[in-house]
């Protein structure tokens, strides 16, 4: 089980990515065009409006179909959440921490150059080779597993040296500033360098 999730906690985390190649290439979503249509002419009763709508209907159209994509993802996001209870449990006990450092500045860069590289893909076909390929470097090298839909539910990422002089990366939704009276009781073990804290921050 938790060879699937490590797959499924990679796949979306790069799942931005598809976001950013749909809009890059104004893929929308035939089937929402007469739902939308008609949830405007429902909901929206004053003539003004309907004009704007009819006027701006197809890159409205496109803009729904970008927000269908982006709930998509936040809802595999909601459900990777969940899944963290199906993992190992582990802890760390208190004072056996001998340094903390955010990570988010760590992986903000590398994980914009997905973007960069989603932008340049020429079609859906050769995404999916693509960032086939960027997801298998990812599951083979179990370093990390950075999601930074992750901030939208209160989580930070952190770098932490144990006891051992081992450094690994540390999920979690309280505010480290020091290593004093640090201690995780209700880790889940994602790899033995990466873990994630279920407790409330």
């Amino acid at each position: 089980m938790v060879y699937i999730f490590r797959l499924f906690l990679i796949l979306n985390s790069l799942s931005l990515s598809f976001l950013i190649f749909t809009i890059n290439k104004n893929m929308t979503l035939d089937w929402i065009e007469p739902i939308f249509y008609k949830a405007c002419t429902i909901i929206i009763k004053q003539d003004i409006l309907i004009s704007f709508i009819n006027n701006n209907f197809y890159s409205l159209l496109n803009l729904s179909s970008y927000i269908f994509y982006f709930l998509c993802i936040i809802l595999l996001s909601i459900i990777s959440i969940y899944l963290i209870n199906l993992l190992s449990d582990d802890s760390i006990e208190e004072d056996t921490l001998r340094n903390i450092e955010p990570a988010n500045d760590a992986f903000l860069p590398s994980y914009l150059g997905y973007f960069f590289v989603a932008l340049s893909v020429p079609d859906i076909e050769m995404f999916f080779v693509v960032f086939g390929i960027i997801a298998i470097f990812i599951y083979y090298s179990k370093i990390s597993y950075f999601n930074p839909l992750f901030f939208i539910f209160g989580f930070k990422f952190f770098y932490v040296i144990n006891s051992n002089n081992v450094k690994i990366l540390l999920i979690t939704r309280k505010e480290l500033k020091t290593t004093e009276s640090a201690s995780f009781n209700y880790l889940k073990r994602i790899t033995n360098y990466t873990f994630i804290d279920t407790e409330k921050g």
